[in-house]
């Protein structure tokens, strides 16, 4: 079962969308949330404790948080904090160290990519706004005055299709719940003290370099955790299919943290990328539910 804890929203939802970090932006509900999985990382990771959070809302409608914290100008890690159709609070994904998704060195990059300059785009008035979209598609929207939108992946600077995209923010699908909704949706909330392993890494790669994987039967959701735990330097990758345009796959599985209580595994979050891309850990339930898990050597 996916690591998840529940609130009621109990202040107003926010429709600004402000690229600069606010505190304001979350509801009290987030926040506590958000302290609480802090408090579950801080357990091998003390940095978090020490770290100083700031929320930036993931668009309109979209009902998530990009938490980053840091202390002083060093990144310790960030979360993305989502709400699910019940009006639950879920920690959807993390990352640990300086890498982080919505990097500005990154989005910089990309821009230039495209004979664009940061700096013009905003005195210009053009907005850029961080998004995300289901099930893990972290963007950035490019809107210029007179000009189509761009779309840049968060994870690697990778300028997205346009066609899709715009599918994706006006036929997508996704609910917009209102206070109301949400209120009548309460459930009390999981005060469980949860307690992380510490990461287990393993060396990047690039799956596209070594294709062997590609002739292999996908593992069973009780052999991926077998692979994960006891046979962890044995490379593997994650594919999500037709959804691989949201997790910006296929990518390398390059870690795992066990999250646990009274002892006892409550949920293992699985690390993708790193190599091309910034690592993001990712409940297994979630990627299991999405995609399939192959060998580098079958």
């Amino acid at each position: 079962m996916s690591m998840i804890i529940c609130f009621a929203l109990l202040s107003i939802w926010p429709t600004a969308h402000a690229a600069a970090p606010t505190d304001r932006l979350a509801p009290a509900s987030v926040e506590q949330f958000a302290q609480l999985q802090v408090n579950a990382l801080g357990i091998s990771n003390p940095d978090w404790l020490a770290a100083k959070l700031e929320y930036y809302p993931l668009g309109p409608g979209s009902h998530g948080w990009f938490v980053h914290a840091g202390i002083q100008d060093k990144p310790v890690g960030y979360m993305i904090i989502s709400i699910n159709p019940q009006g639950q609070l879920l920690l959807s994904e993390y990352g640990q160290g300086e890498h982080s998704l919505y990097n500005n060195e990154l989005l910089g990059q990309a821009l230039e990519r495209q004979d664009l300059d940061m700096k013009i785009l905003q005195t210009a008035g053009d907005k850029i706004t961080r998004r995300y979209a289901a099930p893990l598609l972290a963007y950035w929207k490019v809107e210029r005055v007179n000009h189509p939108a761009l779309y840049i992946d968060a994870s690697n600077g990778d300028l997205l299709p346009v066609d899709q995209l715009e599918r994706i923010e006006t036929g997508s699908g996704t609910k917009s719940f209102g206070l109301k909704e949400l209120q009548q949706q309460i459930a009390i909330p999981d005060t469980t003290r949860f307690h992380t392993s510490p990461v287990i890494l393993q060396p990047a790669f690039d799956p596209s370099s070594q294709l062997t994987w590609l002739t292999s039967e996908p593992l069973q959701p009780s052999q991926v955790k077998q692979q994960l735990q006891q046979n962890h330097r044995e490379a593997l990758v994650f594919s999500a299919e037709e959804w691989n345009l949201f997790y910006g796959g296929p990518l390398p599985v390059s870690g795992h943290q066990i999250w646990s209580v009274a002892g006892s595994m409550s949920d293992l979050y699985v690390g993708l990328g790193g190599l091309n891309s910034t690592q993001r850990f990712i409940s297994l339930n979630k990627l299991l539910n999405d995609g399939h898990f192959y060998k580098i050597n079958p």
